[in-house]
């Protein structure tokens, strides 16, 4: 009997030893898993810091972005409006001119007319003048002598 025991603590001390190899294995296992867990969830937390660091990057190009376009809208509603007054000012100047013209084309024909006003009165005044000297010649003469008596 002596001799079974030793086969039995054998076999149990073998079955032990399995079981803790097993159970070795297991926690070994286990162990490797929290630790991916581990660095999986670090892995997450860098991952998140890297997507909030691009989003923030991202939002920053954004609003470069639409600062620039801002600008860029602005800078054409300040030429559209130089435009704007650019014609309207060539308009008023052509406008400016054509009266300049039309009132130097009036001056020169009023001139004109008063020319030919003045060249027409001086004529007929001289036309006059001779008309009642000749008629002057014509009428009779008379002349009335008066004696002034001092007295």
């Amino acid at each position: 009997m002596f001799w079974r025991r030793n086969d039995t603590e054998d076999t149990v001390k073998k079955t032990v030893e399995r079981i803790l190899r097993s159970v070795l294995e297991d926690a070994e296992t286990t162990l490797g898993k929290i630790k991916t867990i581990a660095d999986l969830n670090k892995k997450v937390k860098e991952l998140r810091e890297v997507a909030e660091t691009a989003k923030i990057e991202k939002d920053r190009r954004e609003e470069v972005f639409a600062k620039k376009e801002r600008e860029v809208e602005h800078k054409v509603g300040l030429e559209r409006t130089r435009q704007k007054f650019e014609t309207e000012q060539a308009k008023r100047e052509a406008t400016v001119t054509v009266r300049e013209e039309n009132l130097t084309a009036d001056r020169t024909r009023f001139e004109g007319q008063m020319k030919f006003q003045q060249d027409r009165f001086t004529e007929e005044v001289s036309y006059l003048k001779d008309m009642v000297g000749q008629v002057l010649k014509r009428l009779p003469d008379a002349s009335i002598y008066t004696e002034v008596k001092s007295g």
